[in-house]
């Protein structure tokens, strides 16, 4: 009985951490009518392999109500038909080959973008953000109005039913980062987009600074906050989304497996506690209707499955902020969980072993090298 009553304890916890993880999903700046006295803004797209994703983001570029300065595609090395997509539209193109040791791809790429470009900022887009038409507008006035370099979460689209897997990973990213808590604390910033100065960005020293990281966005929040430079973060709507590891199951494993461990590492200790708590929670629920029906306790089944419910209805007031999600995913939470906890234990091995994960036929080692 004091065991069920410890275990139980646990999952209180975790449902109480949930209004603080996730007490508030930041938005962007809603676009206001006139240019306004917008700096010019240099676009910067880190691509390798991209030919399925790039025409539909070049496509939402020509199409902004807020053109930008100029657009730069890296292309980082493809082996498909990136460079041919991207002169098909009228970007400029730079083809890195022969990556110097010691970078990781796309940190290679984003510094030879940055050190090409001549807008006052520096926009970074990976190849599978989506904008609507006043996305980018959206994206320079939150920037003018924080006065400050920004980072965003795009909002996940999914489309075929292993993309489902994502929805945990995509809760506990912004939940660690701190970006939903009550005073935003900003563990790092997110990849796909970020939008920051040329001085802010040279101060830090670029994403040479970075190089070695796996997972250089958190690593350049870590910059910026040693150089003394605010950032703010912020959760996408359907303005300002993406589909992520649209190349199958494959794809989203390896790349979850990539980024788990190292910003796991990151995370301070008293986020990283009521993280632990939550996923605890939401684990602990369903497995204890198992057990309780195992040993035949009514009383506990009927607690443990009002939770497991009580998780369901949370989970889906969340994600409908954060993405675009099916209710049967939400229904099968517990499944989702068991493939979290698998990737993350992969994740820590590797790491704690030093074995390298594939990324776009790269392999990357989770030690820092590339």
């Amino acid at each position: 009985m004091t065991m069920s009553i410890f275990e139980f304890s646990i999952v209180l916890i975790g449902l109480a951490v949930t209004p603080v993880l996730f007490y508030r999903i930041p938005r962007l700046t809603e676009s206001r009518s006139g240019e306004g006295n917008f700096p010019k803004v240099s676009v910067i797209i880190p691509a390798r392999n991209e030919e399925n994703n790039l025409p539909l983001l070049l496509a939402d570029l020509r199409a902004q109500s807020s053109a930008p300065f100029e657009i730069i595609c890296v292309d980082d090395d493809s082996s498909d038909g990136t460079v041919q997509v991207a002169e098909a539209y009228g970007v400029r193109v730079l083809s890195l080959h022969k990556k110097p040791g010691g970078w990781t791809g796309k940190s290679w790429a984003c510094q030879n973008g940055a050190n090409a470009a001549k807008g006052e900022l520096l926009l970074f887009l990976d190849a599978d953000v989506r904008l609507g038409p006043n996305g980018l507008r959206r994206i320079i006035q939150t920037y003018s109005d924080c006065n400050c370099p920004i980072s965003v979460q795009p909002y996940h689209k999914t489309q075929k039913a292993y993309e489902q897997l994502s929805m945990l990973f995509n809760l506990i990213q912004i939940a660690a980062n701190g970006t939903a808590l009550p005073k935003a604390v900003g563990v790092g910033l997110y990849g796909p987009v970020i939008l920051i100065s040329q001085s802010d960005y040279y101060n830090i020293g670029g994403h040479e600074c970075v190089k070695k990281s796996v997972v250089e966005d958190v690593a350049l929040g870590h910059q910026l906050k040693k150089a003394g430079i605010p950032y703010q973060l912020f959760v996408g709507d359907k303005e300002i989304s993406f589909r992520m590891y649209a190349n199958g199951a494959g794809s989203l494993l390896q790349g979850w497996v990539k980024n788990m461990a190292t910003g796991a590492a990151k995370t301070p200790l008293h986020i990283f506690w009521m993280v632990f708590f939550w996923i605890a929670s939401l684990i602990s629920a369903p497995l204890h209707v198992v057990q309780f029906a195992v040993s035949g306790d009514v009383l506990w089944i009927a607690i443990y499955l009002l939770l497991s419910i009580v998780w369901m209805v949370v989970l889906n007031f969340i994600l409908k902020k954060i993405g675009q999600f099916k209710l049967l995913a939400i229904v099968l939470y517990p499944l989702m969980a068991g493939v979290f906890l698998g990737v993350f234990v992969v994740s820590m091995f590797k790491k704690a072993f030093g074995i390298n994960v594939i990324w776009k036929g790269r392999a990357i080692s989770t030690g820092g090298k590339s």
